[in-house]
């Protein structure tokens, strides 16, 4: 039997700087998404990675081994890895391996909590996305706008730096979701925009590319990841306008950076309840 991991999604993940996008679920069924950059290759097809920020995310792989991987590259590369998480580790030869990646060996203030490791069962061939199709897919987000309904909610509403961030073309977007297989899955919608404070827009093209078809009322996750760097989750309901653009109905907006991951956004101060991912 050959191995999961191609030489070239082998070499992107032991890349620290490339972005790594953790889907997971919950026991319910709810789909999550977290940059989390540290995931690299232990041996084989055995994934590691250095768990120091993370609480829903690590919630859901203790409740649900199943999850998976968007692996992307500055070149715009990117692959999808399902994998079943095995567990965490501390003081052994695995949690020696993350502690002396990039991050860790050189920061005395950031230490992992644990080396969380998973098996990969599955991966994608190398979808190369072209600067031209993140045009494309922006301006055809921007124009499809106007398409998408006025819906008034009184949660889900995303601050005015999200929704700017969210309308710039230099900022990565990549959507979550449960597959029919049982298993979250991810892909990037690089032209997603905001159509308003509660609504998200996108072309397909990459959905449809992967073999992926999105059912109206689904639910789904959005990571946003900006150039300062910040990075930001909503959750909401996907919504067909028709084959090819769908929009996000956003029920709740979170900060997922420092000085404080978790928090939701999308609702007044006083009322907000801390829900760390």
């Amino acid at each position: 039997m050959g191995r999961v991991l191609s030489e070239g999604l082998a070499k992107a993940l032991r890349v620290f700087e490339n972005p790594k996008f953790m889907a997971t679920r919950s026991k319910e069924g709810e789909p999550n998404i977290a940059l989390v950059m540290t995931w690299t290759v232990f041996k084989d097809d055995t994934l590691i990675y250095g768990d120091f920020m993370t609480y829903k995310t690590r919630q859901n792989i203790e409740e649900d081994h199943r999850m998976s991987l968007l692996v992307m590259t500055m070149g715009l590369d990117s692959w999808h890895v399902k994998a079943d998480f095995e567990g965490f580790h501390r003081a052994d030869e695995h949690y020696e391996f993350i502690a002396m990646t990039p991050l860790f060996r050189y920061n005395q203030y950031t230490n992992a909590r644990a080396a969380g490791v998973a098996q990969a069962v599955w991966a994608s061939d190398n979808f190369r996305i072209g600067k031209l199709s993140v045009l494309t897919a922006y301006l055809k987000s921007k124009r499809s706008r106007k398409r998408v309904p006025e819906i008034s909610t009184s949660e889900g509403n995303m601050p005015r730096n999200v929704v700017e961030r969210f309308n710039k073309m230099d900022t990565v977007k990549v959507v979550a979701f449960v597959n029919h297989d049982g298993y979250p899955h991810a892909f990037p919608a690089l032209g997603m925009v905001a159509a308003s404070q509660n609504t998200l827009v996108f072309n397909r093209n990459e959905e449809k590319r992967r073999g992926y078809s999105l059912s109206d009322g689904q639910r789904v996750a959005v990571s946003l990841v900006t150039m300062e760097p910040q990075v930001f989750q909503v959750k909401g309901t996907f919504r067909e306008l028709d084959d090819t653009t769908g929009y996000v109905l956003v029920d709740r907006a979170y900060v997922c950076s420092l000085p404080k991951p978790g928090e939701r956004v999308d609702v007044p101060m006083l009322r907000r309840v801390e829900t760390p991912l």
